[in-house]
């Protein structure tokens, strides 16, 4: 009877892990951040103030 348990519990566990992977690939998006035909980035870089 406890191997019985001890097989629910790694599969509970896997089933645990396999569902935070797959929600955090749906969660990510990917951003372009590199130009594809010159590979500049695609951010708007903020002003260079001079001295004070």
């Amino acid at each position: 009877m406890s191997g019985l348990v001890a097989v629910e519990l790694v599969m509970m566990v896997l089933s645990g892990v396999l569902l935070g992977f797959l929600a955090g690939l749906f969660a990510f998006r990917v951003k372009s951040r590199w130009c594809p035909r010159c590979g500049a980035s695609t951010h708007a870089m903020p002003p260079v103030q001079g001295d004070r």
